[in-house]
């Protein structure tokens, strides 16, 4: 959930403070720095539990960077678990992402101290096995093979040398002709350099100076295969909005029409490939499991195809029901997401075949995939996830009318058309002063059908993430086997209520009986209603699985700013959740 990033080469400290703002997506708990002026110099360090803002990009003049931005899994939030931790002589630094899931062994058996986070421990392994290995990157090899769980280490010496090594945790490196980057992410340093290596599993870089060497598991060297990946910087500003989010939400008539324009070929291979077997199961975790539920909900509507969806840690369940040759399709913003890459390798190891849905690209799971396909959404700065959502959902809008042998390229230029009328400030501003009467509420409650019940889902966890308000999202059918007993006087129940549905305005009306606060998300305004928040108006009704999301979103982000929250940055979350 970490970020990490280094630099190496001449006056890279303001690089690293950009980089690693760039990051911190992935936590915003503590940020911290180890840099060296020039070959032989004491290693120095900075930490802060402030916003990593405040810093500007006031780092020393240096040659060599590491940089941690921490997301805390074990440890409390305070200066003393801050990375970069340091040797007893300061002969290292280093920062850590990942979660060491036997360290308490290893600080049963192997050392003596009173440490308290996990890194910690490396720190003290690292320790000893320099003092006993033949080389630095054979001692980093012999401690990397005693952790247990996914963690990706970087670590600066007094030389200026580095050493990164990567197990599970994302890694690249990346260069200029004079400069040499490692990160968690390729954003991290898009506006200096497109050169990039996705660092294999198992593998350790070392580089100093201009030189850089990988090796395997086995400390043989390997060649480094350098990819040329573009990312716009200007995913980077937020372009006048007050807040990432809004400006996300915003772009979504743009991204929508992207997904639908990068579809390509691979996409065609791939439908021939589930028309010969007829089973798909689709996995993500959190808001791409909804998503998940959005696309196999539109494939079995469209199609027929047995398209089932199951959360990435829950794949288990579903397992029995797929054999050698099934495809399992993987959903995740990051594509760095622990659970969803777990159930991947869970679902490969029964012989089943690989699809992935990403955001970025050269991901983990892209690479994993023998069919991977990219939402072209740029980057999502805000934890919660909206265009990327929806650029989802519209691949699976894509991919359910190439099934069926039809194009729905032209039905989602009509609904970029659609969102660019629909996302302006006078819909933006409509919604916020709905969300004034709703803010106050203890509980929201949110009801929807068939392909509204994932928009419903998707509504509650946005509200969740956004405001800390507590929402809940139920199927309008469980009404009334147990949810009218959570209804009473002026609890807000917002309602997805599609054209002519007769039996969505009953539930309105039940819950209006016992004195509920109707916001019906719909078409057009009723009686029923105490407030009415449009959706988009558009000719395939399937595209509504699309455009359903977006008064969610709008209506938490506004719930979020009524309370006072940075929906930005939502407190305990990170948007790339690569621990399990």
């Amino acid at each position: 959930m970490c970020g990490i990033i280094a630099c190496t080469g001449e006056d890279v400290g303001s690089l690293a403070v950009e980089g690693l703002k760039r990051l911190e997506y992935r936590g915003y708990d503590s940020y911290g720095f180890a840099w060296v002026t020039g070959s032989g110099g004491a290693i120095q360090t900075r930490k802060s539990l402030e916003p990593l803002e405040d810093l500007g990009d006031r780092l020393p003049q240096c040659s060599a960077v590491v940089g941690h931005t921490r997301w805390a899994t074990h440890g409390t939030v305070s200066l003393e678990n801050c990375h970069p931790h340091s040797a007893h002589d300061n002969s290292f630094s280093l920062v850590h992402n990942g979660i060491v899931e036997n360290y308490q062994d290893l600080r049963k058996t192997d050392i003596t101290c009173a440490d308290v986070s996990d890194t910690q421990v490396i720190v003290r392994l690292l320790e000893t096995a320099l003092s006993k290995a033949a080389s630095r990157e054979g001692a980093l090899r012999d401690v990397l093979d005693r952790l247990g769980g996914r963690n990706t280490i970087l670590v600066l010496f007094p030389d200026g040398e580095m050493l990164a090594a990567r197990h599970g945790s994302p890694l690249l490196v990346s260069r200029t002709e004079s400069q040499y980057f490692l990160s968690s992410d390729l954003i991290s340093f898009a506006p200096y350099t497109s050169l990039y290596c996705p660092i294999p599993e198992q593998h350790i870089v070392r580089i100093k100076g201009k030189c850089i060497a990988l090796y395997d598991a086995t400390l043989s060297l390997c060649d480094i295969d350098w990819v040329q990946v573009e990312v716009s910087n200007s995913e980077f500003s937020k372009d006048g909005y007050p807040h990432f989010m809004m400006k996300e939400i915003m772009e979504q008539w743009q991204t929508v029409s992207r997904q639908a324009k990068s579809t390509g070929a691979d996409l065609g291979n791939f439908v021939l490939e589930l028309e010969r077997r007829g089973n798909l199961l689709l996995t993500g975790a959190g808001g791409a499991y909804y998503t998940c539920l959005q696309i196999a909900w539109l494939l079995r509507e469209v199609t027929g195809l047995k398209a089932l969806a199951v959360p990435a840690y829950e794949i288990e369940s579903l397992e029995a029901l797929y054999g050698q040759g099934d495809f399992v399709l993987a959903v995740s913003q990051s594509g760095e997401t622990a659970d969803t890459i777990s159930a991947v390798e869970r679902a490969e190891s029964r012989g089943m075949r690989v699809a992935s849905l990403v955001n970025m690209p050269m991901s983990t799971l892209a690479r994993m995939s023998e069919f991977s396909f990219a939402n072209h959404s740029g980057p999502e700065i805000c934890v919660l996830s909206t265009k990327s959502a929806t650029a989802q959902i519209t691949f699976g809008y894509l991919l359910a009318k190439r099934l069926k042998g039809q194009d729905g390229g032209a039905a989602i230029d009509q609904l970029s058309h659609v969102l660019s009328q629909y996302l302006t400030r006078t819909v933006s501003w409509k919604i916020r002063e709905v969300t004034k009467r709703l803010v106050s509420a203890h509980s929201i409650f949110v009801l929807g059908r068939g392909l509204f019940l994932p928009c419903a889902m998707i509504a509650a966890l946005n509200i969740k993430e956004a405001s800390y308000s507590h929402a809940e999202a139920f199927a309008a059918g469980e009404l009334k086997h147990g949810v009218l007993a959570l209804i009473e006087k002026g609890v807000p129940v917002m309602l997805y209520v599609d054209r002519d549905d007769s039996y969505m305005l009953n539930v309105a009306s039940e819950v209006k009986s016992r004195g509920a606060h109707l916001v019906g998300i719909a078409y057009e305004d009723n009686e029923l209603f105490d407030d009415f928040v449009p959706m988009p108006i558009v000719s395939d009704p399937l595209l509504a699985a699309i455009c359903g999301l977006i008064p969610g979103q709008l209506i938490a982000y506004h719930l979020g700013i009524q309370a006072g929250v940075n929906p930005d940055r939502p407190r305990n979350l990170a948007k790339s959740v690569t621990v399990q």
